[in-house]
């Protein structure tokens, strides 16, 4: 699951970087300022939800010590 995070931050990241490429060179369409915003917005998330995921990997799963049974 946390690979599927990871593609979105890259994708949304080079999508990012694109537009502030474009806006060295020329002014944004009002569209493509939006768009960055949202990417600014969006990306901490993303990036957020990614440590979970990632941390909940992690995580060492209880090991279940078995049940003694009463003689």
């Amino acid at each position: 699951m946390y690979e599927e995070t990871m593609n979105q931050i890259h994708n949304m990241a080079n999508e990012r970087h694109m537009l502030y490429r474009q806006a060295a060179r020329q002014s944004l369409t009002a569209e493509q300022t939006r768009r960055l915003h949202e990417l600014n917005g969006q990306l901490p998330l993303l990036w957020d939800r990614y440590r979970r995921e990632y941390a909940a990997r992690q995580r060492p799963q209880p090991i279940e010590m078995p049940r003694r049974i009463a003689a």
